[in-house]
């Protein structure tokens, strides 16, 4: 207990050092004080009370003013002084971590966030992170869990040389939740010089420095969570590099995401090797405690799946009270969903999770046709959508539009997280 109390003194203590900017402010505090019990000694006089107030009482009757007038007039000055000093104190605490004009802004902003509902958002890649950008501006309480089974382009070289999972939709989720000024940029910038830096990202290979730097995947994703000081917080599936397998429709198997894009014919199912990667407890934890899980928008066997295929994190889902909603992809991807129409796609997710999502949200709306025949040449269609499968299974379809308006046919994050949150319980 001793100790205890001196750490509280030295603690104050602190506060006295030179240079703090607080001692002067702390002084006018003082006097204003002073001034106000002057005042309300006047006010209450019915006697002698201390020497030094009768002194002062007497001056002010030799200067002929009554004693409710001096009392009060001393009590005012003393609110006044006393109200300057603690606002010039703290005003220059402040200083020393943020600008003070802004901080009422700030705290309302930050206690309304607190306020907002749990929410867990699975996925990858442009999807998820875009969809996180939208609910950032409703809700502290949020949770992205991204898929780390990608293993092309940057994230397929740092996986190699490292033994790590997939860390590209790791940082464009870091980047989309921090709040630390033009971080998101600088997450997102790719080197196009440099032996062995070109193609990379600075975020990609922040988050191998950080698991280089401490030796545990998932410790380097704790300490990126902090350093960039998220509204939320995101978290892999699994810190463990895990390889996507899949079973297309003709049986054959295909071993790697950037594989399994690219092969032709159907994929009937996907799972992972080890079967069993270990799931981080923030994200157990995070998920008991949610009030929705969201399940993309993203690529069906390759994002949305893959985020949750680790056996604990399907069981945590399945055992959640949540609502747990599932985003359909607004276009098919070619090699991966050719054909498969919305109810296709809930299928597939409720075949590998174990459990039905509560609802599916569909955009319905009319897309740009300039955009459609981009996409065309591509290979790549608006999902369709057949209200009666739906209705037959008894699961509740959102419809409505939800596609950004724009060159890209993708979802509007402002558009699905309204949507999204009408869906809380």
């Amino acid at each position: 207990m001793w100790a205890k109390r001196a750490r509280r003194l030295l603690g104050f203590l602190r506060w006295l050092r030179p240079g703090m900017g607080v001692k002067r402010y702390v002084l006018v505090a003082a006097a204003g004080m002073l001034l106000m019990f002057l005042g309300v000694a006047q006010l209450s006089w019915q006697g002698v009370f201390l020497d030094w107030v009768l002194d002062f009482v007497l001056f002010t009757r030799n200067l002929g003013l009554p004693l409710w007038l001096s009392g009060t007039v001393s009590f005012l000055v003393g609110l006044g002084v006393f109200s300057l000093g603690i606002r010039a104190m703290n005003r220059s605490i402040l200083s020393a971590v943020t600008d003070p004009d802004e901080l009422p802004e700030r705290i309302w902003k930050k206690r309304r966030l607190e306020a907002g509902p749990r929410v867990v958002a699975l996925g990858g890649g442009t999807g998820l992170s875009n969809l996180l950008g939208g609910l950032k501006t409703r809700t502290a309480n949020l949770t992205g869990v991204v898929a780390v089974t990608d293993d092309g382009g940057s994230t397929g070289r740092l996986r190699r040389s490292f033994d790590v999972p997939a860390v590209g939709d790791l940082t464009d989720c870091l980047a989309a939740l921090s709040e630390v000024e033009r971080m998101p940029e600088l997450m997102k910038y790719r080197f196009q010089r440099g032996e062995g830096l070109s193609g990379h990202t600075f975020g990609n290979l922040f988050l191998v420095s950080l698991f280089e730097l401490t030796g545990d995947f998932a410790e380097a994703v704790r300490m990126a969570d902090r350093v960039l000081a998220l509204s939320g917080a995101v978290y892999p599936s699994t810190p463990h590099p895990a390889r996507l397998v899949a079973e297309l429709a003709g049986g054959e198997r295909v071993e790697g995401e950037s594989r399994i894009r690219e092969a032709p014919g159907r994929v009937r199912r996907v799972w992972l090797e080890p079967e069993n990667p270990p799931v981080m407890p923030e994200v157990l934890r995070a998920v008991a405690r949610a009030q929705l899980i969201v399940l993309g928008p993203g690529s069906l066997f390759t994002s949305v799946i893959p985020s949750f295929l680790p056996p604990d994190l399907r069981r945590a889902i399945a055992e959640s009270p949540a609502r747990l909603v599932y985003v359909v992809n607004v276009m098919t991807e070619p090699g991966e969903t050719d054909g498969m129409d919305a109810y296709a796609h809930y299928k597939a997710v409720a075949e590998h999770l174990g459990r039905r999502p509560d609802a599916v949200l569909v955009h319905t709306a009319p897309l740009d046709p300039e955009a459609l025949a981009r996409y065309a040449e591509e290979g790549q269609y608006p999902v369709a959508y057949d209200a009666a499968p739906f209705d037959a299974d008894g699961v509740r379809v959102v419809e409505g539009d939800f596609a950004h308006a724009g060159a890209f046919v993708r979802h509007d994050p402002e558009k699905l997280t309204t949507r999204l949150l009408e869906c809380v319980r």
